[in-house]
């Protein structure tokens, strides 16, 4: 006789290391999702401290709770990699061991992925180093629904108003199997499963380029953590931004003519001299993000930093095959 095991709706993933103080609440914000068709998977990285204890001691509470233990730390990520492998769920919603969500969660973004068209659907959250007291981040259009994928795309390369977490976001699992990414190629950035910069903007970009339309929740369905030993706060937050920019100038050299490459690179350049606080010649940022070699003319540089603006101004998007289109605002 051949039983059939039931496969669960939503994989909510936690990878988890050394946050035997956090964890707790995290998982049982998972626990607390009015929609019960899920599994929780927990994957501790030899972790050091109590956080297995905590998590098997959960899972004896709860039967949706299913453990794993690394025996060597994988970094965070080969670990979010061991997450996705075991979960056996439709959708894949990712909740890092600091962060939490609200219980309808999954209640409100579950019915947009119901379209086939639609690739993922994240939320606004909140920021802060207490439970849902902090600043309101990612409001993207400032109103809930479908979007085309190509304006999100365009806000998360020319710095819009949108996460890099993964963890802000309920992805179909098949679609966190193909576009996490465990290194990015990098002339110059050698260590991007140390940390995970990087890796996790493009989860949402490769996605997104997959399918025509995001849908967006306007409302804080997830709590971010800021505190020391997160991603936000980081002491290494330059050298990040580096690795995000990598991530943001690697995905446009495989998705985007001439033209919007070059706009693209202005608009890092001039990010990247604000950031050291000194000026370089436009053409230097080539060497450091990319193997080709390429000029920039004036007129290049003029029309790059004039779109950045548009662009975050909601003026201008990118469209289907990667042409601008003037939009109407009012």
């Amino acid at each position: 006789m051949i039983i059939q095991q039931h496969s669960p709706l939503v994989s909510i993933l936690i990878p988890v290391y050394n946050r035997e103080n956090l964890v707790g609440p995290c998982i049982q914000s998972a626990c607390e999702q009015t929609v019960s068709d899920c599994e929780i998977v927990v994957v501790d990285n030899a972790s050091t401290d109590r956080t297995l204890a905590v998590c098997r001691e959960m899972a004896d509470q709860d039967h949706r709770i299913r453990v794993f233990s690394n025996d060597s730390n994988l970094g965070p990520v080969h670990n979010w990699h061991r997450c996705i492998a075991e979960a056996r769920g439709i959708y894949g919603k990712i909740l890092f061991s600091d962060d939490l969500m609200v219980p309808d969660y999954l209640a409100k973004t579950i019915p947009f992925l119901e379209r086939d068209d639609v690739g993922f659907v994240f939320s606004s959250a909140v920021v802060g180093p207490t439970s849902f007291n902090g600043d309101v981040k990612y409001k993207f259009t400032g109103q809930t629904g479908i979007f085309d994928s190509s304006r999100f795309i365009s806000m998360a390369l020319f710095n819009g108003d949108i996460p890099v977490s993964p963890g802000g976001a309920l992805f179909r699992l098949r679609d966190l199997q193909k576009s996490l990414l465990l290194d990015i190629p990098s002339p110059t950035i050698k260590d991007f499963p140390r940390h995970g910069g990087g890796p996790d903007l493009l989860m949402y970009l490769l996605t997104a380029s997959r399918y025509p339309k995001i849908a967006y929740v306007h409302e804080p369905l997830s709590y971010f953590r800021a505190h020391e030993g997160s991603i936000t706060v980081s002491k290494e937050k330059h050298y990040l931004s580096q690795c995000y920019r990598q991530a943001r100038l690697w995905f446009a050299e495989q998705y985007l003519d001439e033209k919007w490459l070059k706009k693209l690179y202005v608009y890092e350049w001039k990010r990247e001299c604000k950031e050291t606080g000194r000026w370089t010649l436009p053409g230097s940022i080539f060497s450091r993000y990319s193997k080709k070699k390429r000029l920039l003319s004036p007129f290049d540089i003029i029309s790059g930093l004039l779109t950045a603006k548009s662009i975050k101004k909601g003026k201008c998007t990118l469209q289907r095959g990667w042409v601008a289109e003037t939009t109407n605002n009012e």
